[in-house]
């Protein structure tokens, strides 16, 4: 019916919109609203019947305007409502003369034109009654999710997700991030159900025919992608403090969870308490709510909506009966990621999506950085290590894009949202914390807050004003230069840096070189330089701030530490600096020797970049591999989780990469499991105690899923173990561990076994054992009942998100999974638009997918589903396969070499 409504209304746009339109006749050349009108207030009614299983709503729109240019036009967003009266009166409440709407659909416009000019500075409502839906598959706008209650009963609910550009498909509004206005809101509901916005509840009226409305306090100023409802029976865990103001922190959570909301409330508290105090500012609601919304109908993580911050459940319940502690750990970084929003993206809102990495480049670093003063038991600072290497290895990308960088369609700015937003922008925030003093950025980040609360929009210059004012007062900058030209350097172009290390014979002097890494060099590189903070790090001294500034203007410098006498130096100290490090064959002789004789007097973050750097060198052409592998094989005797879990992750790698070479596959299997021996000996296959901490829990799941590729003691314990699960009334899959023994017995094993576990699945319906199990069927290997599953995929028993989690575990796992996903996922078959994902979800599979493809045949094939389904991601998706391509022809056998070479493991 909405469908019908919808060509209605532009049939009779296209009758009444002749010439009368002046200005509403030209073309819109930009994506950008002309802001000639801006909004200043939102009164926003909704009247849903969510608790009927009714998911057509009705609403009331009245958007205050100012007129900034004399104009005959006002320019919103609006898409999926459906317009049922359009009115503008004046401020005398008087009726202006108007034409009928236009909508332009590319640019996702709704145009009014008015009969007469509206003059500068004059105000005017914009009163607009619609109709739209919450039934829709994309899990964006204002849309329906569900739950089963005990008694086996679907209870359906209301929820938003709007951030880039969903709140236009929910009501007609200004959606774009640099304009503010503040709001007003009702909402109607069920009497039994509950409806919940970004302010706290002013009043419920009772209504006819069992239902209810809730008036909301005025919102502050607030751009609309952060605009949030919740219509549900949710039950609420709430905790009332009372310390710089009386806020209110809850979870909230399908009845079924009351018993798993009360972590994530503490968890809450204590961040927010550190976060004010850290910052020296007050968060500006009076409430925050925690929604946890079922795993399948969440596709973000998390979304930091002002004052109701929605989540997927795995990311904020926690059941203390059958959850780890590195379930606490995620719940922990999440909850302090979302929560930093609140400051960084939500009080200081972005002018526009080029500067997304003001909001997610501070709340990636202060997830880690406040959580270590909120939770200091988790060691959370050292956790940022892998957030800087996965920075590093995208930014290694000759088509990557830099930080700030300009876009406007709605697709493109959905692509907005990656590593380089995220892990990159964090790192390079991370980088100047350290090399300016915590004390002075701290400092720094407080102006900044300060200056541009008022105003609410920000660009890159006013952090950098704010900074600049605190690097002068405490004397950090070095001289002849200002943040803005060193932090530009890192903002506006693309890349990292490598700097080269030599000591100059029988001296203290060092000589430094730099230039952009690539980890596939392109012929013809563009020369690139960066303002670069060098730290040391010696027995002797252990300084995180910035011995020295490596100007972009000059190919090499020198310069001379204080060193003792037998002091031996790393740069970069504790990899705080955001570049890699390469030294000279002596230097590197040196630092080896003390991995093995002196471990414990390199710090493990720093023995954690070592073990980056110095393979992702050797990837490049930069360091032999025998060098590589030298550092690689200390960690038979490493125990620490930092090293361990970037080890991991670059051995992972090799496994995508040699994934077509069985017998280099098993070599590098059989060498990580030989690795590994000694972690597994001292943390053994078991949680030992409540008191354990989430390193000994992690490493040990390191140390389980590269044992159990080929050791036949692990690969015997998970039989025992699968069988034991097999015998429980309910199978259920709880943790990770038991996901390794499910993944180790399910590659081998029979049909019916799969069949038994596919039942399973159907009628679990709790998230966490739903997710295991997903990961552990990507295991399989016997490629009829890889197909078997991929047909299973597509029914009602696997739920939105869950499709892609499924898929992406088969071919993530398993060359056989990767060869059935490929035979199926083409052009022609239509089996991506059967997956009904959004924009943001195509891109992400898509790039993740190219990441695994390492055979030619497959990367054409990769290429006509792109260029097809989503063309803006064609370029990256090709720069990708192609990076991989180079890397088998530069280095496979290299590697292959290596892993067969009598090793010093265990030796």
């Amino acid at each position: 019916m909405l469908n019908f409504y919808r060509v209605l209304a532009l049939l009779l746009v296209s009758i009444c919109s002749a010439s009368p339109f002046g200005e509403g006749s030209r073309e819109f050349l930009s994506y950008r609203l002309p802001n000639t009108t801006i909004p200043t207030h939102y009164n926003l009614y909704l009247d849903t019947n969510v608790h009927l299983g009714d998911f057509e709503y009705k609403g009331n729109v009245q958007i205050s305007i100012t007129v900034l240019e004399k104009t005959q036009q006002i320019v919103l967003h609006s898409t999926r409502s459906v317009i049922d009266r359009l009115e503008l009166r004046n401020s005398n409440q008087l009726l202006m003369a108007i034409y009928e709407p236009e909508f332009d659909e590319d640019k996702e416009f709704l145009i009014v034109n008015t009969k007469e000019s509206l003059a500068v500075g004059t105000n005017y409502v914009l009163d607009i009654d619609f109709t739209n839906s919450l039934d829709r598959t994309d899990r964006a706008g204002f849309y329906r999710s569900s739950y089963e209650t005990t008694e086996g009963e679907t209870r359906y609910l209301g929820v938003t997700q709007f951030q880039p550009c969903d709140a236009r498909s929910a009501f007609p509004c200004y959606d774009e991030p640099g304009i503010k206005a503040t709001f007003d809101v009702r909402i109607a509901c069920g009497i039994e159900y509950t409806a919940k916005a970004n302010a706290p509840a002013l009043g419920v009226t009772l209504l006819p025919n069992d239902k209810k409305l809730t008036t909301f306090q005025r919102t502050p100023r607030m751009q609309t992608y952060i605009v949030a409802f919740l219509v549900s029976d949710y039950v609420t865990e709430r905790q009332v403090v009372n310390e710089r103001k009386q806020l209110a922190v809850a979870s909230v959570a399908r009845p079924t969870a009351k018993d798993q909301l009360t972590f994530s409330v503490d968890a809450s508290v204590r961040f927010l308490r550190e976060m004010q105090e850290y910052f020296d500012h007050d968060y500006s609601m009076s409430k925050i709510d925690n929604v946890a919304i079922r795993e399948s109908d969440f596709y973000p993580g998390a979304m930091e909506n002002w004052g109701l911050v929605v989540y997927r459940e795995s990311a904020i319940l926690f059941d203390p009966e059958s959850h780890g502690v590195s379930r606490q750990v995620s719940v922990v970084e999440i909850v302090g990621h979302e929560y930093t929003h609140q400051f960084f993206g939500n009080l200081l809102a972005p002018k526009w999506w080029s500067y997304l990495w003001l909001n997610e480049g501070f709340a990636q670093l202060y997830q880690y950085y406040l959580t270590e003063l909120s939770h200091p038991e988790f060691n959370m600072r050292e956790r940022f290590a892998s957030v800087r290497e996965n920075a590093l290895s995208t930014d290694a990308s000759a088509s990557v894009r830099p930080m700030t960088h300009y876009v406007e369609t709605p697709s493109a700015i959905n692509g907005l949202f990656d590593g380089i937003a995220y892990a990159k922008s964090g790192s390079v925030l991370r980088m100047f914390n350290y090399a300016f003093t915590e004390a002075t950025f701290q400092k720094g980040l407080q102006y900044y807050i300060k200056q541009n609360e008022d105003n609410g929009v920000v660009e890159d210059q006013n952090l950098f004003d704010s900074l600049a004012q605190a690097l002068e007062e405490d004397g950090k900058l070095p001289p002849g230069v200002t943040i803005h030209e060193i932090f530009e350097s890192w903002s506006n172009q693309a890349g990292a840096p490598l700097v080269t290390v030599e000591r100059v014979d029988g001296t203290n002097i060092f000589t430094f070189s730099q230039e952009r890494f690539y980890n596939s060099p392109p012929e013809n590189p563009e020369p690139q330089s960066w303002w670069i903070p060098i730290s040391y790090y010696t027995e002797s001294s252990n300084d995180t701030s910035a011995a020295f500034w490596m100007a972009p203007d000059k190919q090499e410098v020198q310069y001379e530490f204080p060193l003792l006498e037998n002091d031996s130096v790393l740069i970069n100290t504790l990899a705080t600096g955001y570049y890699r490090v390469n030294y000279a064959p002596q230097m590197w002789e040196t630092i080896i020797y003390k991995l093995y004789e002196h471990t414990d007097s390199i710090d493990k973050l720093s023995r954690t970049q070592l073990i980056d750097d110095s393979m992702n060198l050797a990837h490049a052409g930069k360091l032999d591999y025998y060098t590589a592998f030298k550092v690689f094989d200390y960690l038979q005797y490493e125990v620490e989780y930092r090293p361990w879990a970037t080890a991991h992750s670059n051995l992972k790698f090799l496994k995508r990469m040699l994934r077509n070479d069985s017998e280099a596959l098993k070599t590098l299997e059989s060498y990580a499991a030989q690795l590994a021996a000694n972690i597994l000996s001292v943390y053994g296959y078991d949680r030992r105690g409540v008191g354990e901490s989430a390193d000994v829990e992690e490493t040990r799941l390191i140390a389980l899923e590269w044992a159990c590729e080929s050791d036949p003691q692990c690969q015997a314990q998970a039989a025992k173990r699968f069988d034991n699960l097999k015998k429980e009334t309910y199978l259920s899959c709880k943790s990770q561990a038991e996901q390794l023994f499910v993944c180790t017995r399910i590659r081998n094993s029979s049909y019916n076994d799969f069949v038994q576990l596919l039942e399973t699945l159907k009628i679990t319906r709790e998230d966490v054992s739903r997710n295991h199990l997903l990961g552990a069927f990507g295991c399989i290997t016997d490629k009829v009942t890889i197909r078997r599953y991929l047909d299973e995929i597509m029914t009602d028993n696997f739920r939105g998100n869950e499709k892609v989690q499924a898929l992406q575990a088969i071919y993530q796992s398993t060359a056989e999974g990767l060869q059935i996903v490929m035979e199926t996922f083409d052009a022609e078959s239509g089996f991506l638009k059967q997956l009904l994902l959004n924009q943001r979800e195509i891109y992400a599979l898509l790039e993740n997918l190219a990441e695994y493809i390492v055979e030619p045949g497959m990367a054409d094939q990769l290429v006509n589903v792109v260029q097809t389904e989503a063309p803006n991601l064609l370029s990256t998706v090709q720069a990708k396969l192609q990076q991989n391509q180079k890397w088998i022809q530069r280095n496979a056998a290299m590697v292959s070499e290596m892993l067969r070479r009598p090793t010093e493991v265990n030796m």
